[in-house]
C-alpha cells in the first residue's frame, strides 16, 4: 500500500464499518471479511439446527444516505416492502420522490 490514495481509502472504509467497542478479534476478522468481500452476504453464526428450511427473519443493518438502518427485514419473497414512516422521517429523504397508492395493506390479524 505504497499509494497514498488507496490507503485513504482503506481508512475511509474502516473507519466508516460499525464496530462494537467489545468486539472480539474473531468478531473483527469477520467484518474485515466483510468489507473485502465482494456481492457476497456472510453469516458468523451456525445454520440453525432446522437447516436452511428454517423461517426465522434475517435483519441486517444498513446505511442509507449516511445513516445506519437497525434491524432491516431480508425477505425476497414477499410480495410487499414495507418501512415505518419514522424510519423514512429520520432519513434526509426528498419526498418528491413518494408517490400515493390505492393498495390496502392488512397485517396477518387482517387489520388494515
Amino acid at each position: 500500500m505504497n499509494s497514498k490514495p488507496y490507503r485513504a481509502l482503506l481508512v475511509k472504509i474502516l473507519n466508516e464499518a460499525h464496530v462494537a467497542q467489545d468486539i472480539s478479534m474473531e468478531g473483527f476478522r469477520g467484518i474485515v471479511n466483510n468489507i473485502t468481500a465482494n456481492n457476497y452476504l456472510t453469516f458468523a453464526t451456525k445454520i440453525p439446527v432446522e437447516g436452511r428450511g428454517h423461517n426465522r427473519a434475517l435483519h441486517v443493518s444498513v446505511k442509507c444516505l449516511d445513516h445506519i438502518v437497525a434491524k432491516v427485514l431480508i425477505d425476497n419473497g414477499s410480495s410487499l416492502n414495507i418501512m415505518p414512516k419514522a424510519t423514512l422521517d429520520k432519513l434526509s429523504f426528498n419526498v418528491s420522490h413518494l408517490r400515493l397508492s390505492s393498495m390496502v395493506v392488512r397485517a396477518f390479524n387482517g387489520s388494515r
